[in-house]
């Protein structure tokens, strides 16, 4: 049995334990959906095609009209 573990060469055993540190690193679990889609979208880089048709639908978009106490008093968006 001596010569088995001595076979073992220690660059493949250093190599086994980081890949078992960064995965228990890379788990992670979620209290909600929630969180996990947070996460998920900080994470995730939107695809710059569609980034671009994001904020051009935006664009589009009607302006909200202002209450009309707002437009009576003047007050500003608060």
């Amino acid at each position: 049995m001596k010569r088995q573990s001595k076979l073992t060469s220690q660059p493949q055993a250093q190599q086994h334990a980081s890949e078992q540190q960064s995965a228990q690193q890379s788990i992670r679990e979620f209290a909600t959906v929630e969180e996990l889609l947070r996460h998920d979208a900080l994470h995730t880089p939107v695809p710059p095609k569609i980034a671009h048709r994001l904020e051009q639908s935006i664009a589009q978009e009607p302006q909200p009209v202002r209450s009309w106490w707002r437009r009576f008093f003047g007050t500003s968006n608060l």
